[in-house]
């Protein structure tokens, strides 16, 4: 019989505390049942295995992105919204280091659920950029160059670089992405 308050919630809770302390990668279903003070053979009563934690972990990590992306570009005029949803996801993958790592491995899923979750995680900053109407291959084109200069970003400053000189790492980041701003409102005027 399932222990009192064990349930599916309770389980994605433990993992992700376990995912923010030991890491993405770095956790077992022993570890997580002793934590939940069960036993392992206990948490197959809601989950199969280790694999749908981690789907779950990724999920949530999804849901949450997408929730601090949306927070931070709804009611704004689109250069704000666009300038705040792109410092939110700067925050959000720095606060969160883990859950990130758990996100950014989600499009290699083969799990078709996992992957839409993924997509739909960054569709409010997505939003933003399509409404500067740079069209389906332009917009496509950004989109990629954004989001590979910001995780590039979060992993190189996460791993100790652009930490000396005059300009701080905060400085860069400002300055590229108000070049990424500038391009869209060239490519308005063009499209």
């Amino acid at each position: 019989m399932p222990k009192k308050g064990l349930n599916q919630s309770t389980i994605l809770q433990a993992a992700v505390a376990l995912v923010e302390e030991k890491g993405y990668e770095n956790f077992s279903l022993r570890e997580l049942a002793s934590r939940l003070d069960v036993k392992p053979s206990s948490l197959y009563n809601f989950v199969q295995g280790i694999e749908e934690i981690n789907s779950l972990v990724a999920l949530h990590a999804a849901d949450m992105l997408h929730e601090v992306l949306d927070k931070a570009v709804n009611g704004k005029d689109r250069d704000t919204a666009f300038l705040d949803g792109t410092l939110a996801y700067l925050n959000f993958a720095r606060s969160n280091h883990e859950l990130y790592r758990a996100l950014i491995r989600m499009p290699a899923s083969d799990d078709e659920k996992i992957v839409k979750a993924a997509f739909a995680s960054f569709a409010p900053l997505r939003d933003v950029i399509r409404s500067y109407g740079l069209g389906e291959p332009g917009t496509l084109h950004f989109l990629r160059s954004l989001r590979s200069f910001m995780h590039g970003f979060v992993e190189l400053t996460g791993n100790g670089f652009m930490q000396r000189g005059p300009a701080t790492k905060e400085e860069t980041y400002q300055l590229v992405i108000q070049g990424f701003l500038d391009h869209l409102k060239e490519g308005q005027n063009h499209a």
